[in-house]
């Protein structure tokens, strides 16, 4: 069944969310601070105009009321013209209760009527006068103040000009100053929380999903960094250990997968060497009386008078290779009964040139030179606890593989080692079967000994050669090993045991019986 596929999640990814987060709320307090800061320095810098200009209105009335007593009209002029030139005091008018111009300064003169209904105000309302208004198309501010003279001067209004536009100049580069610091600030923020988010929450967040995608498409060995911020480096821990937990699973699955194969396969091997039993023991019945009576006449008509000598040796040979053969089935029969304790010794090298002897025609014809090596004082020692007849099956089958796997010539090489410690102590035996073939493949190597499992199918092998040999050795409690021989073919290494006392009773299924004559795995 096909898989849906997984649509991903339209949206904001973690680092940006936790981005905004961060420059968000410092966008809006730094717009408002600028707000309320602006608001607070406009009204503070009005403020700060007004009393200025209130204490200018002090002096100049001071200023004129002191030059009036002295009736030095000179004199109020000279001083109105100071005032005139005073910081950002644009002009000065004085005007009599009747509306007339006592004194006005040149840079005020055109504005004299406007002025005059200021002063006219003031002496109505019987106060000072303070008003916010544009003049020349700047903004300015008057301020009226009653100036008192002597009883014998009547009284005056003196009206003060002071520009305010220089208020407006100064806020706007005082708020574009804020707005650049602001942005700065902004921007510094924003960089600084981008780090952050990313170092601490993207990509620690983004390691983590990329390995649960791994781990989802069933990629176990994923793993991801344990940094970022404390529970996201906590939540990367159990991730790992999350996919270690899983890879154990998965291991311990595949352990037991492989187990409940090879029971499977041992079940198999099982029940076919069971039917191989039962045609054993078929044939065996069918086989053992024609031997016998092949073994009989043969002894018989080698053992009457005037049989010739070299007749008598053939016939010996025949009876000789017939009994062999009668053991031989005899085995086969036990492959569906156990076999009896059988504790015996032979001579190692005898029967390793038994079997030389025996396949010389075969190496001749394949153009395979054998050679057996061992050390001079050999024959002394080498004794295995295995009957002779195993011990023969053991090496012709080692052999005979080496001889098939060399079609276009070769060499077979058998070296007997000195005695050493074999298994669990005991001395032992060694030798080697080698040959120039093309040797083992790596992958047959876990199952060259398994019964049924043949790389000559197509030639005839039943898969049964080897496993007979190890059967046999192991029985003998000895060992076997397959390598690689220093010519690239194969080697084959037997170890028995010397100790005929120490080897154990022959009591397993005649699965591991040899036949004599097979033809090698």
């Amino acid at each position: 069944m096909a898989m849906k596929h997984q649509r991903r999640p339209s949206g904001m990814g973690l680092a940006h969310q936790f981005w905004l987060s961060l420059v968000l709320p410092i966008a809006i307090a730094i717009t408002l601070y600028a707000a309320f800061s602006s608001a607070h320095r406009r009204q503070v810098l009005r403020q700060e105009a007004t009393e200025e200009l209130r204490n200018y209105a002090t002096l100049l009335q001071a200023f004129v009321e002191s030059a009036l007593q002295r009736n030095d009209m000179a004199l109020v002029r000279r001083r109105a013209e100071h005032f005139a030139r005073a910081d950002r005091i644009l002009g000065v008018a004085a005007f009599s209760r009747a509306g007339e111009a006592v004194f006005i300064t040149e840079a005020v003169a055109a504005e004299a009527a406007r002025l005059g209904e200021i002063a006219a105000r003031a002496f109505h309302e019987g106060g000072d006068v303070e008003e916010e208004s544009s003049l020349g198309g700047q903004s300015v501010l008057f301020r009226s103040v009653v100036i008192h003279p002597s009883s014998t001067n009547p009284e005056l209004v003196a009206v003060l000009v002071r520009d305010r536009h220089y208020i407006e100049l100064l806020e706007r580069s005082l708020n574009r100053g804020l707005a650049v610091t602001g942005v700065v600030l902004l921007l510094a923020s924003a960089v600084v929380a981008w780090l952050v988010g990313r170092f601490t929450v993207g990509l620690p967040a983004r390691s983590l999903l990329t390995g649960a995608e791994r781990v989802a498409s069933g990629d176990l060995d994923a793993a991801v960094p344990e940094r970022g911020a404390e529970e996201l480096s906590r939540l990367a821990i159990a991730f790992n250990t999350m996919t270690q937990s899983l890879r154990e699973a998965r291991a311990r699955a595949e352990r037991e997968e492989m187990a409940r194969l090879d029971v499977e396969r041992r079940l198999q091997q099982a029940q076919a060497l069971a039917v191989a039993g039962q045609v054993a023991t078929s044939l065996g019945h069918e086989i053992g009386s024609p031997l016998n009576v092949i073994q009989g006449r043969a002894r018989r008509a080698a053992d009457s008078p005037g049989c010739p000598e070299h007749l008598r040796a053939e016939l010996e040979t025949i009876a000789r290779q017939s009994e062999r053969i009668t053991r031989v089935v005899s085995r086969l029969v036990s492959l569906a009964r156990p076999s009896r304790p059988q504790v015996r010794e032979s001579e190692l090298l005898r029967v390793v040139e038994d079997v030389i002897a025996f396949l010389g025609p075969e190496c001749r014809k394949r153009d395979i030179e054998t050679s057996v090596v061992c050390s001079s004082d050999t024959v002394e020692w080498a004794r295995v606890a295995l009957d002779s007849d195993r011990l023969f099956q053991v090496v012709f089958n080692l052999c005979l593989n080496a001889i098939e796997a060399q079609e276009g010539g070769g060499e077979l090489v058998v070296r007997v080692f000195p005695e050493r410690d074999g298994p669990a102590g005991a001395r032992a035996v060694c030798f080697d079967v080698e040959d120039a073939g093309p040797g083992v493949h790596a992958e047959d190597m876990g199952r060259i000994f398994e019964p049924f499992f043949t790389t000559k199918s197509t030639r005839g092998g039943s898969g049964l050669g080897l496993a007979i040999v190890q059967g046999i050795v192991q029985e003998a409690g000895g060992s076997v090993e397959v390598a690689a021989s220093a010519t690239g073919g194969a080697r084959f290494r037997v170890t028995l045991p010397t100790d005929t006392s120490g080897a154990p009773a022959s009591t397993t299924s005649a699965s591991t019986e040899p036949v004599m004559m097979e033809e090698g795995q």
